[in-house]
């Protein structure tokens, strides 16, 4: 959701630096061949997603913030298929939920290392809390740790910036991504095994991706299938994330890879994003067909040369959020007019829109484009005083005969 527009934005008062955080390391924690026996069929056909309190499920039963929409005509629907090497699901015990096993998706990423996977930053705090914790490339439901067709590689340690708290809808859920480090397996280095995605920095927020994930929710993916879906990224307005519109996409599919110059065949391209950001990767409506992901910037890059390295996060300053917020349409006399103003997704389309309650009493939407703009004004309710007439600096508008009341 963006940042509500303002004539000015007041400046982030000064914080403390963020101390640098060691990486999280299993030390003396189970070794590989206890987490094959810990991590039965059943078990892993158990494990909830870490996305899935309030999540997005057909029926979930936690309260949302405004009800689920339909998508628009015209939204593309996923693909089911076989899943690729490189792309597979994290699992980790309990703890975090309370008792249930629970899992995320992640992508194994280049490094020298070859031992490096990427998923979202709510992802890995989860992680973090875990005492049995495991990727596993190209899943395989139904079938144990011990028998999954790439083996089972337990997580050592995570990087995660340490300004990140998850699932947050601050600035800071720019920075929802982290890096697990994995240990081998019998068949060797993670990356040996499934080869790797390329990390790619971008500063630009349209680009052609295909998404991918692997979403629980038995009413639409009861064999727990990999789904891929190709779409065009636009800006999430007021944040460094990018947005996309594609059916399906439901708990579990967080920390799953946006790649770029994807080959179908082989899976490789270059990763610019991953599910996650606001609100966890969603608008608050926590609708399955409208999906974020933070952009790899100068942060996600530091971030990722330290697990590349296998260094300790360093101190991090206060994070410096976006400014280049949308602007007002229309001079600055008119806007000495409003009364009330704010802004959401209120239209359920996954853009920012603004919604103005005037002096005279009018009420009207500005629907967001989704490139941090806005359309033509909508009228939506008429100046509550008779014979009341616009102010001059403020150009008349015509009822929307599309809108409601």
């Amino acid at each position: 959701m963006a940042v509500s527009p303002a004539p000015s934005v007041t400046p982030t008062p000064a914080q403390p630096s963020h101390p640098p955080v060691s990486p999280t390391s299993s030390g003396g924690g189970p070794s590989l061949s206890e987490e094959e026996k810990y991590w039965t069929a059943t078990r892993m056909d158990n494990a909830v997603p870490i996305d899935s309190p309030p999540g997005r499920t057909p029926a979930a039963s936690a309260p949302l913030i405004g009800p689920r929409s339909t998508p628009p005509a015209g939204t593309p629907r996923p693909e089911h298929f076989g899943g690729h090497p490189m792309v597979g699901t994290f699992f980790y015990d309990g703890r975090p939920l309370g008792g249930k096993s629970t899992y995320c998706t992640g992508s194994v990423v280049h490094t020298a290392a070859h031992d490096i996977v990427l998923t979202a930053g709510h992802c890995g705090r989860g992680l973090q809390r875990a005492t049995h914790r495991i990727f596993v490339p190209q899943y395989r439901a139904g079938l144990s740790a011990a028998n999954q067709p790439r083996g089972v590689f337990p997580v050592s340690q995570m990087y995660i910036d340490p300004r990140y708290a998850a699932n947050t809808k601050k600035p800071t859920s720019d920075l929802d991504l982290a890096f697990a480090q994995v240990g081998p397996n019998s068949r060797g280095k993670v990356e040996d095994v499934t080869g790797a995605l390329t990390f790619t920095p971008t500063t630009k927020f349209t680009h052609k991706v295909t998404v991918i994930g692997y979403p629980s929710s038995e009413g639409v993916n009861a064999k727990h299938q990999a789904i891929r879906c190709p779409v065009t990224t636009s800006r999430l307005p007021g944040y460094r994330q990018v947005r996309m519109a594609c059916t399906g996409f439901y708990g579990g599919v967080s920390g799953g890879p946006w790649i770029e110059d994807y080959d179908r065949t082989t899976g490789t391209g270059k990763v610019v994003g991953n599910t996650g950001g606001y609100n966890g990767g969603g608008n608050d409506a926590n609708d399955d067909w409208v999906t974020y992901a933070p952009i790899y910037g100068k942060d996600a890059k530091a971030l990722f040369n330290e697990a590349a390295a296998h260094r300790t996060v360093g101190a991090r300053p206060p994070y410096q959020p976006s400014t280049d917020r949308p602007l007002l349409p229309g001079s600055a006399g008119t806007w000495q007019h409003t009364g009330l103003l704010a802004s959401g997704d209120f239209r359920h389309t996954g853009h920012s829109d603004m919604i103005v309650v005037w002096t005279d009493g009018e009420v009207t939407l500005r629907p967001g484009n989704g490139q941090g703009g806005l359309d033509p004004e909508r009228h939506l309710w008429p100046p509550t005083a008779p014979g009341r007439t616009r102010e001059p600096s403020r150009p008349a508008t015509s009822p929307d005969p599309t809108s409601s009341t």
